[in-house]
């Protein structure tokens, strides 16, 4: 029992815990400035300064030859920050706390009565009116600015900039502090074990650490200086470069990331890694490239660069945002990457890269990457893919200047073909069931040069040995009228957000005897606010509205009855989103050639001589233009007779009006005949004193000329 006391004892002696005494006094939130002594009695005495919510509050201590525990409170955390160095001094010395920080003052119990008694004072103030940064900055994972970057004018005075870096939790001290500066400083570094390193430059790292201490003294008499900005922050990512040389052989993949991947930029980083191609030695028929697969985020002052003897493809912010691609390159033969005196956490600025070393047949070598470049505001391109390649890239490079319209369109898509387009404000990726249709999308002037790559890995098959073509064209205009051939229609902006109020109205016009069919294949527009109409023909009242579509939606189809559909975009001007891709195309009205009818003929023996249907349309002059090219296709592939064919294929409308006809005609007889013989009967009554006795009844056979005679 006496020797846990004795425990108690020392740690209480080695580690002093702030105890409130009667003598103690509190000075609260709203007080805006305060002072005294302190007294010398039994116990001590303590001062505590709680912390305001608006304010940081300056503190003043006068020790007077006398040693005083100080103590930083902070709002939200139950542990008070000891501070261990500034409790040694006896001298004069000032602090300041931040917003949300306040002081405890513990005073010892025996006082150097020939010096005095310590004295305190304290104000509150406004952070901005001070050349320095508050003393205790806790550093975590996000950065932190210690001092700001200004000017400072003295005029005979001096002051003196202190800061006091602790980890933000228990476990940031496994973590490697970066302290950074734009003047090389000397910073006083305790690790875990409270050993102290002096490290003096620009970066100032320390693993295992346990706080970091800095002052800098300011003097006059009078002079202007700019004081230097610094930042610290702690990470679990390394900053080591991967600079050993590797060779590559033949089909082998290595693997690069920028140092501090994936979401810490390492300040001043510049890698540098050398990589070797083993001698190729494959066939005539191939040539060796190297397969770059490349995921990336861009921040400015930060780049990586593939370099070899003919080429040095260099990746910044004014060429991509973010982008996930492939392409092919001659073999590499270093990587670079640069960053600034910075310190940043999160994605941006870094990259994860793979190099394969490949073998690809030189009749399916299109394009390397930035190979191929062109400059024209208007052009198209359109390649053959050879049906053979199993493997095949090909890359484009679209200059800037100029807004344009870019149309990617891939003819007999095969699976897994995939187009990326991508500059520094977009990132599109199309596999091959959006290929199917063309695509399109937007590219502003401002954006730098645009990059279209296209990839295939599977071959044609013998029995299906043709050749794809794939077409990029980029317009400074979209076309109105519309043909058999897909057009492509898209929101302003896109796929970037649009960004206009108002109406956007577009009315398509197919040729006469066509409809048009209408596909959305993407559509994202702020929900309620914003829509897009489409309209049967050119008029947009409420009674020609097809749909109206608002929200999220795929994949959706409308056609219009006539040759014209008017589609309506309507925005708020708001929350702008990604906008819509329709593609459009005009289809033809099917219309029957003739019609035939088979009529049962009204003699006997006309049925058994002819046995043909009578055209009842041959009098009507044919136009070939009018009828559809699919229905001649499947009438003469028909294995049925040519007249059930077209008998079923013929217009149902011009049927049924003729078979209307006909009963009326049957209707209208018979109702004559029978009105004819009602008047005859009234006309002639019967006479009952007529009798048919030895009355003769002769017919006369036409056809034959025999006559029959009917005697009673």
């Amino acid at each position: 029992m006496k020797k846990c006391v004795w425990i108690i004892l020392i740690l209480l002696f080695l580690f002093p815990v702030p105890i409130v005494s009667e003598s103690s006094k509190i000075h609260l939130e709203n007080e805006s400035t305060g002072s005294g002594s302190f007294e010398c009695v039994d116990g001590g005495c303590s001062i505590r300064i709680e912390p305001s919510p608006t304010k940081g509050t300056v503190l003043n201590l006068q020790g007077n030859g006398n040693k005083v525990l100080v103590y930083i409170i902070t709002t939200g955390r139950t542990q008070l920050e000891f501070l261990q160095k500034e409790s040694e001094r006896t001298d004069q010395r000032s602090y300041l706390a931040d917003v949300n920080q306040g002081f405890l003052i513990n005073c010892k119990a025996i006082c150097n009565a020939h010096t005095g008694l310590p004295h305190y004072s304290f104000n509150r103030e406004i952070l901005d009116s001070h050349n320095c940064g508050p003393y205790l900055r806790y550093i975590g994972n996000e950065v932190v600015r210690i001092q700001q970057k200004r000017r400072v004018t003295v005029y005979g005075q001096r002051f003196t900039c202190q800061y006091h870096m602790v980890p933000f939790n228990s476990n940031i001290s496994s973590e490697t502090i970066y302290v950074i500066s734009e003047a090389s400083n000397t910073f006083d570094v305790f690790d875990g074990n409270n050993e102290s390193y002096n490290k003096t430059g620009h970066i100032v790292s320390q693993s295992y650490w346990e706080s970091v201490e800095f002052e800098q003294q300011y003097r006059g008499p009078n002079w202007s200086r700019d004081m230097k900005s610094i930042y610290a922050v702690t990470t679990k990512r390394s900053c080591v470069c991967q600079n050993q040389p590797v060779e590559v052989s033949n089909g082998q993949v290595i693997h690069i990331q920028s140092p501090g991947y994936p979401d810490f930029m390492c300040p001043s980083s510049q890698c540098e890694k050398h990589i070797t191609f083993s001698k190729f030695n494959g066939s005539d028929e191939y040539i060796q490239r190297a397969l770059v697969t490349l995921e990336a985020r861009a921040k400015v002052e930060t780049d990586f660069s593939l370099v070899s003897k003919n080429f040095d493809v260099r990746f910044n912010a004014d060429m991509y945002s973010n982008v996930s691609t492939h392409f092919l390159l001659e073999p590499v033969d270093k990587v670079t990457h640069n960053t600034p005196l910075s310190l940043y956490n999160g994605p941006e600025g870094h990259f994860n890269m793979s190099i394969q070393s490949i073998q690809i047949r030189k009749d399916c070598d299109c394009s390397l990457f930035k190979q191929k470049k062109y400059e024209r505001y208007e052009h198209k391109i359109k390649i053959k893919v050879p049906a053979q390649c199993e493997l095949i890239f090909c890359h484009w490079t679209i200059g800037s200047g100029g807004y344009k319209e870019i149309i990617v369109k891939v003819d007999k898509v095969r699976e897994n073909d995939e187009v990326h387009i991508w500059n520094r404000n977009i990132t599109e990726k199309y596999n091959s069931t959006q290929l199917k249709q063309p695509r399109k999308l937007y590219s502003a002037v401002s954006v730098g040069d645009t990059f279209v790559f296209f990839r295939r890995n599977t071959s044609g098959v013998s029995q299906q040995n043709y050749p794809s073509f794939i077409t990029v064209s980029w317009i400074t205009q979209s076309n109105v009228p519309l043909t058999t051939t897909p057009q492509a229609f898209i929101s302003p902006n896109y796929p970037k957000p649009y960004n206009f109020f108002g109406n956007c109205q577009t009315l398509l016009v197919a040729p006469d005897n066509y409809y048009i069919k209408l596909n959305v294949s993407d559509f994202d527009v702020e929900h309620i606010h914003d829509h897009l109409s489409f309209y049967d023909g050119n008029n947009t009242s409420s009674e020609f509205l097809l749909e109206q579509l608002t929200g999220t939606h795929q994949n959706l189809t409308f056609t219009s009855s006539g040759n014209m559909m008017t589609v309506d975009f309507f925005s708020d001007g708001s929350h702008g989103r990604r906008g819509y891709h329709f593609v459009a195309l005009a289809v033809i009205i099917s219309t029957p050639k003739s019609i035939e009818v088979a009529i049962p003929s009204m003699k006997e023996n006309d049925s058994g001589k002819n046995g043909k249907p009578t055209p009842i349309m041959d009098q009507f002059p044919s136009d070939d233009s009018l009828i559809d090219p699919l229905w001649l296709s499947d009438s003469e592939n028909s294995t049925t007779s040519k007249t059930s064919n077209l008998q079923r294929s013929c217009s149902k409308h011009g049927f049924f009006f003729y078979l209307f006809c006909a009963l009326c005609a049957v209707f209208i007889t018979i109702g004559t005949l029978f009105g004819g013989f009602v008047l005859y009967k009234k006309l002639n009554p019967r006479k009952t004193e007529t009798s048919f006795a030895n009355e003769m009844i002769r017919f006369r056979n036409d056809d034959t000329g025999s006559v029959v005679t009917i005697e009673n």
